[in-house]
């Protein structure tokens, strides 16, 4: 059976024109903000979906809402409980904006599997644990990691000049 795509744009303008939303774009996330991290992930996902057929649409809008929480939303919760409760800040926030079906619910709540240890129960649900997987070891090695190690090269530089003087 064909059928007309729906285009990446078309189902992510909904969510990325919500005002809360667009609060992401000035929280920091693997070296950049959260908002370029959740479109990443929501375009690989997008792609991947689309190529195997299955539910892209409700894949990438989980995608896209998979980490749509906030830093304050975290109040006094730190460490690695962040990323075992920040499912759950998610969910919460994209249930109050949005109308979501069972397939997106699971994906976003259970996106940190294994640190959460329930995987998704959709395949749709494993591409998006996957792509965030893929997106967020990129985004460190590519931002976080150059900027660390651009950090300590420049500290090692200072204190070798100044032991030079």
């Amino acid at each position: 059976m064909k059928y007309d795509v729906v285009s990446f744009d078309t189902i992510a303008k909904e969510i990325i024109n919500n005002e809360k939303y667009k609060k992401l774009k000035k929280e920091s996330h693997h070296g950049l903000t959260r908002y370029d991290h959740s479109l990443r992930v929501a375009k690989k996902t997008y792609n991947m979906d689309l190529k195997l057929n299955i539910d892209y649409i409700s894949a990438t809008r989980a995608a896209l809402l998979h980490d749509f929480f906030i830093d304050i939303d975290f109040k006094n919760i730190t460490g690695i409980d962040k990323g075992k409760v920040h499912p759950n800040l998610a969910l919460a926030n994209a249930e109050a904006y949005f109308n979501l079906n069972n397939k997106e619910k699971d994906a976003i709540l259970n996106h940190m599997f294994p640190l959460t240890l329930i995987p998704p129960t959709s395949i749709e649900g494993l591409i998006v644990t996957t792509a965030d997987k893929a997106v967020a070891v990129y985004e460190y090695s590519r931002f976080k990691l150059t900027a660390t190690l651009s950090l300590w090269f420049l500290f090692l530089f200072n204190i070798l000049t100044l032991s030079n003087n």
